[in-house]
């Protein structure tokens, strides 16, 4: 295996065993220019590398306007973006980053959704199969020094109500109270998610990440089952019969679901976050999940932790979910350590002390 972060990636994707465990952040978290700043060139050296992901669908949408505005109160900046449609206006307001109001607060509001959704026209963001593939190529070749570039499906239908548009307080209101305009917002994403998949499944990449921002204690195993497992054996096997390796963003407690999330046709579970902000040890995941690849987050407060004690916790998360070498990724993806500079290093170094084992 030769000292290269794609051949590690390019192995553990196999479920192979790398010369050395891939260590990965979102791109998002090194700023707008990472090759510009020494630290990150410093990390790129020593083989950390970004993720990004390359959008292979376009949608387009006839007869909605958008609109938006913002202002600053009190310091706080706002925003608000709001749709007009023959169906009726939804808005959504946002402070400082952090959404206040959702799209979706009333049976007119997912009316409102539904019929956006229907005219929404998914298609290839490329002219041809073969563009796409020399583009997606020539991305990874130009980034080969700093990045890891896969690709992406976005969220399955019910997660894409609870986390895009609904928020989880009206969620648990609305899947008694307004079902049926519920189901019907459901259906019509449902339409759109599997065509996404489609033209993923024919496109270049050999990861498809589905960011489900998935965390059992919002959805349940019976409600797993009901709206999430009958999408993932529909839509999935696509993209597995087309040699691609799908993952799932699971980043919250996952044990109440254990034993459904084993029945799903994925390959990876992506951003899997042990104990304190998960419910399940690495050693319980793999137990669980025998053949699934883990691309694991270390927590964040573990970067915290005196040198020793932080390489002692990545070996024994190594130990854990990877005794043979096999099946195992770390990253960071859900909050940039304050110490990065510092604590990265130290995880880079213990990886090294576990190099080919």
């Amino acid at each position: 295996m030769k000292n290269d972060p794609l051949e590690w990636m390019a192995a553990f994707l196999a479920g192979e065993r790398p010369d050395r465990i891939p260590y990965t952040m979102y791109n998002f978290f090194a700023g707008d220019n990472p090759l510009g700043n020494p630290d990150w060139n410093s990390l790129f050296q020593k083989g950390f590398r970004l993720t990004y992901g390359y959008g292979l669908t376009n949608h387009s949408t006839t007869g909605v306007e958008w609109h938006s505005e913002s202002w600053v109160d009190n310091g706080n900046q706002i925003s608000r973006d709001w749709a007009v449609t023959p169906a009726g206006e939804i808005q959504t307001i946002s402070k400082n980053g952090w959404r206040q109001e959702y799209l979706i607060k009333s049976a007119a509001d997912y009316q409102v959704l539904t019929w956006i959704t229907r005219n929404t026209l998914i298609t290839p963001l490329f002219k041809s199969r073969a563009e796409a593939f020399w583009s997606f190529g020539e991305s990874q070749k130009k980034e080969a020094d700093h990045a890891i570039i896969g690709t992406h499906v976005w969220r399955t239908p019910i997660q894409s109500i609870l986390v895009d548009y609904v928020g989880l307080e009206n969620f648990a209101y609305h899947l008694v109270d307004l079902e049926s305009e519920m189901m019907e917002l459901y259906d019509a994403l449902l339409v759109n998610f599997h065509k996404t998949v489609e033209i993923v499944a024919d496109g270049p990449g050999k990861y498809v990440s589905s960011l489900e921002n998935f965390t059992a204690e919002t959805m349940g195993p019976e409600r797993f089952r009901q709206f999430i497992l009958p999408v993932y054996k529909t839509c999935f096997p696509m993209l597995l019969q087309a040699g691609k390796v799908i993952g799932t963003h699971y980043d919250g407690k996952l044990d109440s679901c254990k034993e459904a999330i084993a029945e799903a046709p994925t390959t990876l579970i992506e951003s899997l976050t042990p104990p304190p902000e998960g419910d399940m040890t690495l050693a319980q995941c793999r137990r669980a999940w025998p053949d699934k690849l883990f691309w694991v987050n270390i927590n964040v407060s573990a970067y915290g932790l005196p040198k020793a004690e932080l390489k002692a916790y990545v070996h024994r998360l190594i130990d854990e979910a990877a005794p043979d070498g096999r099946r195992l990724a770390f990253e960071v993806s859900e909050d940039l350590p304050i110490n990065w500079r510092e604590s990265i290093p130290i995880v880079i170094e213990a990886l090294e002390e576990r190099r080919g084992t």
